[in-house]
C-alpha cells in the first residue's frame, strides 16, 4: 500500500471511508450499510481514470472528481486533497 486518506464518498450525502493508493490503483472502503455496494470496495484502475479535478464545495471543503475513460464519475471528500491529487497523479502518469 502507497498512500492512504481519510475521505467521505459524496454520494447523496456524505459517507466516511478510506482512500488507499496502491500499487495497482485507486481503492475506497466503507463499511456504512446506507452506501451503494459499488462503493463499499470501490477499485479503480489507474490506467482507467481519465482525470482527476476538484468539484464545487460541500461545507467548505471542495470535493475531488475521479472520472474514468468509462464515463463514471466519483466524488469525494478528501482530507489533505492536495496531496492526495499530486500522488494520484503521479501513479496515473507511471500507469500509461
Amino acid at each position: 500500500m502507497k498512500k492512504s486518506f481519510y475521505a467521505s464518498a459524496y454520494i447523496n450525502g456524505l459517507h466516511g471511508g478510506a482512500v488507499y493508493l496502491v500499487d495497482n490503483g485507486f481503492r475506497f472502503c466503507c463499511q456504512k450499510i446506507t452506501i451503494v455496494n459499488e462503493y463499499k470496495d470501490l477499485q479503480i484502475p489507474y490506467k482507467k481514470i481519465k482525470s482527476v479535478s476538484v468539484g464545487k464545495r460541500v461545507f467548505f471543503i471542495p470535493t475531488t472528481i475521479i472520472e474514468t475513460v468509462d464515463g463514471y464519475i466519483y466524488r469525494f471528500l478528501i482530507f489533505n486533497r492536495k496531496k492526495f491529487v499530486r500522488c494520484i497523479a503521479k501513479f496515473v502518469e507511471q500507469s500509461v
